[in-house]
């Protein structure tokens, strides 16, 4: 059978220790979608239908170019020099070149763990975690984790949803100082990445490639049988991902679980540049269930994000999304999108990053532009002015430049009003609501801020 490019269906179902793996292959001429900006801009406009997308090609990348989707690594000019920059629901936190972790943004959420002394709802200022030898970072929700230097793994904020891993599993909702996540009383080692979900999961890969997780399963997003078959005592510790397919490698992981009609999601990318996808969300995940499957049509994946209501990833230099809010997925429609669309960016840049928040997609593209779509009620799309000096819109249902943005960003991390900017020397920028100190600067305002301004680290 002949598997055409961008138009393959490939599906590798593996269920042990349920059912030995089953293999499925079929295919069709069905392309993946892609919306452009209508002329006048309206957003009621209905969806165009899936049928009549273009392919992945006509959005400006040529999908036949080979694609390097690697991050653009940081040359350190500056001092302190950021290297690696993160965020959760509504804070964030940056990996240093001496390799020690400082966060700032909403504490009310318990994200920054007990802080002595220190009573105040935010952190207006970058605050170190007490942590050395930290080799990468990730946030979610109300939790950070980082990965050290000896393959442990150390996690704290509220642990609403077990993301800490504790031993016995469980969820309370009291501030966590960052502590290894164990195993059989002991710190668990052989991590080479760790990637903390949304809401409610965790997922950290071993230097085998082999897939871990921890967290909520009460909606199957961990990839694991349930302990117990009691909704409310869905809480696992780390274990092995035991419904992917044997033999499969993986590079980074994501999800999302929430106990309300949402449902959850969670992908893998592999090391081959497959994205796998698997949960009980309608919208994010093409066959319902807790077995990882193959999304159709997305080759050389090197990015992806999801919340609770979508998902987007970077395939070959271009930007896919789908979920249940099509605005959010920068489609120009109100309706959902079930299948990966491609999403237009302007210019002739690969997309290479995405990032979402609860009200933005954003994606960063090789040339250090970034471009976001969704609400701008603080400014977070980073505009300055309209088109030829018209006042502009509260929101954008299509990706729109950043244009206040004038650095080289070789990250980009979305909040839930708030984006930053990982700028190529080692500096943080920062734009949008700053109700918590979410900018960095010291200081907590209700203001619009679409200028970007740089996180004070002294």
């Amino acid at each position: 059978m002949h598997l055409m490019k961008h138009r393959a269906r490939v599906f590798v179902i593996g269920a042990a220790p349920i059912a030995a793996a089953v293999s499925l292959f079929a295919c069709s001429e069905d392309p993946i979608p892609s919306f452009a900006e209508t002329p006048d801009g309206g957003s009621d406009t209905p969806a165009p239908s899936v049928e009549a997308g273009a392919e992945a090609g006509d959005a400006g990348i040529d999908a036949r170019i080979p694609f390097d989707g690697s991050d653009e690594p940081v040359s350190c000019t500056s001092k302190p020099c950021v290297v690696q920059l993160v965020a959760g629901l509504d804070h964030f936190c940056a990996l240093l070149e001496d390799k020690t972790v400082r966060c700032w943004g909403n504490k009310q959420s318990d994200a920054f763990g007990p802080l002595e002394g220190d009573d105040a709802s935010s952190v207006p200022r970058p605050t170190s975690m007490g942590l050395s030898n930290v080799e990468q970072i990730s946030a979610g929700g109300h939790i950070t984790c980082a990965r050290l230097s000896d393959g442990t793994v150390n996690c704290w904020g509220g642990n609403w949803g077990n993301e800490l891993g504790l031993e016995p599993p469980g969820a309370d909702y009291g501030p966590h100082a960052p502590a290894p996540v164990v195993l059989d009383g002991g710190a668990l080692d052989g991590f080479a990445r760790v990637d903390v979900g949304t809401f409610g999961t965790v997922f950290a890969v071993r230097a085998s490639g082999e897939l871990w997780s921890w967290g909520d399963n009460s909606k199957h997003v961990l990839g694991r049988p349930r302990v117990f078959d009691s909704y409310m005592d869905a809480w696992l510790g780390p274990g092995p991902v035991t419904y992917l397919a044997p033999g499969v490698s993986v590079v980074r992981a994501g999800g999302t679980s929430f106990r309300g009609p949402d449902g959850s999601a969670a992908f893998a990318i592999t090391s081959d540049g497959r994205l796998l996808t698997w949960g009980t969300s309608n919208h994010m995940v093409a066959y319902p269930g807790p077995v990882p499957v193959v999304v159709d049509g997305l080759e050389n994946v090197g990015s992806a994000a999801v919340t609770q209501a979508n998902i987007c990833a970077v395939a070959d230099g271009q930007l896919y999304c789908w979920g249940k809010h099509g605005r959010l997925a920068c489609t120009n429609s109100p309706y959902a999108t079930t299948i990966p669309v491609a999403i237009r960016t302007h210019g002739t840049a690969a997309a290479q990053q995405v990032s979402l928040g609860i009200s933005n997609t954003c994606v960063r593209l090789t040339d250090g532009t970034v471009e976001c779509c969704g609400d701008d009620t603080r400014g977070q799309l980073g505009r300055v002015d309209g088109d030829g000096g018209a006042p502009l819109e509260r929101s954008a249902p299509l990706l729109t430049p950043a244009n206040a943005f004038t650095g080289h960003a070789v990250q980009i991390a979305v909040a839930s009003r708030t984006i930053c900017a990982l700028v190529q020397g080692g500096t943080v920028q920062c734009w949008g609501n700053n109700e918590n100190g979410q900018l960095g600067q010291g200081t907590i305002d209700i203001a619009r801020h679409p200028t970007p301004v740089t996180v004070r680290f002294e």
